[in-house]
């Protein structure tokens, strides 16, 4: 779940002093104190003598070059640092944690070492080791704020919000002026939207230090969300100014932009923050949402995909891709991208429905029948799932098993409603004259067209054309674009080459 979490968020959005590069990249007194022996530089090999004429190995003997000097502790360690960063940069934590066995025993041991292992690990997803690595650090000082601090974040990056809060606030009982404590704090609040308590924390962070950027940052989203633009925006622009780097204070600011309906500004913004971070996974979505709301339909498709290429098992990306490429008649792509849609969140029952229709228009009868059920399962209150689910029963040659599907559905639809009707109609295959003197007098437009695509299949389906191509017809007059049953209608109208027959 973690490695997932990760992969989605991009470490930008791990508190940037637990990064795993922060934590020792940047830290060279690590080196230092736990180096065994002082720094011996390594003189350089000498130059061979120039040759200037031919001798023999009696009057000129062959100098060897001096053998080195064996490095000393310091330097094996810068070494294995250097070794363990490239790793890191290449996301291949395995490497990085197999170069530990390498360290000196009593380098390995300290805790800065110990801290920086237990984040590799949490990265790589193997919270329980790296939960027990710094509790080990505990054990020995149970007041270490630094490993109480990361152990905190690890727990937040595993879900366990209330470790995680007990654990920040054992912190600022030990030190009241911990500011990154005091931030983390008002993370796990804003993360629980009681943002009047984020704000305090982030407040009592910035009153200790004016320039910490993450409770600027904090303080600059809960602004955003009390609709306060400018303070949200200024906050936001002293992290930038600080911080020109990270991508994170560029994506909030887009953000703010974007909901004010600024969204050149939000694009520029965007933009530089793909280049900062070009491997995260919510700068490509927020950027393709800025995009598709500029109309740039095919740039803000490739953004989406592009997120899908960062992280192909987050489901969100492929909600932006397949609707995109349902409007762009890409149908083939679609179905593919509803279809992971549907596997990565089986809750989301509109996947369902966009491919019942899919599937429709291809006259893949069982597939449709399949997907409706589906989107009728999740969603029951939607009978309308369920008469489509039974039109393709219908159609897909199955008609003896749809009378025990409408016997169970028609129970918890309204009786005496034009639905309910409807659905008897389906089940019984007779009554068609009492059902289209009830649609007729239908007042509610949207209602009346849905009923009558619905008159249109049945008599399709009792084999009388002439009468469905005039229901057909009668829907596409009455022009409510809004409803699935219109786009299965048009389809409809198309193949049966009725475009320019008038009803």
């Amino acid at each position: 779940m973690v490695k997932d979490y990760m992969q989605n968020k991009g470490l930008q959005y791990i508190p940037r002093y637990i990064i795993v590069l922060a934590v020792f990249l940047t830290l060279p007194w690590i080196i230092t104190s736990c180096a065994t022996s002082s720094k011996t530089s390594i003189a350089p090999a000498e130059k061979a003598p120039a040759v200037t004429g031919t001798t023999t190995a009696e009057t000129s003997p062959a100098v060897k070059p001096p053998a080195e000097k064996p490095l000393s502790e310091q330097e094996k360690t810068e070494q294995i640092l250097s070794s363990i960063r490239t790793a890191m940069q290449r996301g291949d934590f395995t490497r990085a944690l197999d170069l530990f066995s390498q360290f000196n025993k009593d380098v390995a041991a300290s805790g800065d070492m110990q801290r920086m292992k237990a984040t590799i690990l949490a990265a790589s997803g193997n919270i329980a080791e790296a939960r027990s690595t710094l509790q080990k650090v505990l054990a020995v000082d149970a007041e270490d704020q630094e490993s109480l601090l990361l152990l905190a974040n690890i727990e937040g990056l595993a879900g366990n919000t209330r470790e995680q809060k007990q654990l920040l606030e054992k912190l600022v009982s030990i030190n009241p002026k911990n500011t990154q404590a005091l931030t983390s704090l008002g993370d796990v609040a804003y993360a629980a939207k009681t943002y009047k308590l984020a704000e305090t924390y982030y407040k009592k962070a910035l009153s200790i230090d004016p320039n910490n950027s993450e409770a600027l940052l904090g303080k600059g989203k809960v602004d955003r969300y009390n609709r306060n633009p400018q303070a949200a925006e200024n906050a936001f622009n002293r992290v930038i100014s600080m911080n020109p780097d990270w991508a994170l204070p560029l994506q909030e600011r887009a953000r703010l932009y974007r909901e004010n309906n600024f969204l050149r500004e939000a694009l520029a913004d965007l933009d530089k923050a793909k280049e900062l971070a070009p491997q995260d996974y919510w700068v490509a979505l927020d950027r393709g949402n800025v995009l598709l709301d500029l109309g740039r339909k095919e740039e803000a498709l490739k953004e989406y995909e592009r997120a899908i290429g960062i992280n192909g098992d987050y489901f969100l990306a492929y909600v932006y891709s397949a609707g995109i490429k349902d409007e762009l008649e890409d149908y083939k792509g679609a179905v593919r991208d509803y279809k992971k849609l549907s596997e990565l969140n089986p809750d989301y029952y509109f996947a369902f429905e966009a491919l019942g229709v899919l599937y429709m228009r291809d006259k893949k009868w069982a597939d449709a029948k399949n997907a409706f059920i589906e989107a009728y399962k999740r969603s029951p209150t939607h009978s309308t799932y369920a008469l489509l689910a039974a039109i393709n029963w219908y159609r897909s040659g199955k008609a003896q098993e749809v009378k025990g599907f409408l016997e169970k559905v028609i129970p918890t639809v309204e009786q005496n409603s034009i639905d309910w009707y409807m659905f008897r109609l389906f089940y019984d295959f007779s009554g068609d004259t009492d059902i289209a003197t009830r649609v007729g007098n239908e007042k509610k437009l949207d209602t009346k067209a849905r009923m009558l695509y619905y008159l249109a299949q049945y008599y399709d389906i009792k084999g009388n054309t002439n009468l469905a191509n005039k229901y057909f017809m009668l829907v596409r007059d009455m022009n409510r674009k809004n409803m699935i049953e219109w786009r299965l209608n048009q389809w409809e109208i198309e193949a049966r080459g009725l475009q320019n027959q008038s009803s």
